[in-house]
């Protein structure tokens, strides 16, 4: 004959239940913490590859290729495009990554848009250039950083750095070198594992 098995009775399990609910309590702001990180990690992966890529089409198209950033209340976001427009002219016309991917170059203006990314407010992560500089080019023969703080791409820049960031300590910098490569690094005090910022 077997023995009829036990269950939990309403006492003991009140109790399991508050148990779970404490460690949920305590686990969820860290748990919701590295998401944040995450998150923050994947858009700054996404803008080192888009340094890349806009690098990569310059050589490979024997244009420069221009990169805009611009913010508003809804989103962050920046769009590669090439110009036909002269090197030295003030007057150029730059794409608007605001308009939305397609949308961003004007038709008729000479610009071809060759790439457009968002990131939605909503994911809490801002990109933005770091040092009053909202455009660059990239050399297609040098491959190196030219800026375009009115597109006159013929002026060297000697560093560019875009930050991705949620919060001050959650800050990662991408530093383009005049040769234009990228490099991540994160400034003193952050606990994101990444290669310290030079001063």
């Amino acid at each position: 004959m077997m023995k009829p098995t036990r269950g939990l009775t309403l006492p003991e399990l009140l109790v399991a239940l508050a148990v779970v609910a404490i460690l949920v309590a305590v686990a969820a702001p860290s748990f919701r913490g590295m998401i944040e990180v995450q998150r923050l990690r994947g858009v700054n992966s996404q803008v080192v590859t888009d340094l890349q890529f806009a690098r990569n089409e310059s050589a490979a198209r024997g244009v420069p290729v221009r990169i805009v950033f611009r913010n508003s209340p809804t989103e962050t976001c920046y769009s590669l495009y090439t110009s036909s427009t002269a090197a030295h002219d003030g007057n150029a016309e730059r794409c608007n990554c605001l308009e939305g991917a397609g949308n961003a170059c004007t038709p008729g203006t000479g610009t071809a848009e060759v790439k457009t990314v968002s990131v939605p407010a909503t994911l809490a992560v801002k990109v933005t250039p770091v040092d009053g500089v909202a455009a660059l080019a990239f050399d297609p023969v040098t491959g190196g950083i030219l800026t375009i703080p009115i597109d006159r791409v013929s002026e060297p820049m000697p560093l560019f750095r875009v930050a991705s960031w949620l919060d001050d300590p959650r800050r990662l910098y991408n530093v383009l070198n005049q040769s234009g490569r990228p490099s991540v690094c994160a400034p003193a005090g952050t606990r994101l594992g990444e290669t310290p910022c030079a001063p």
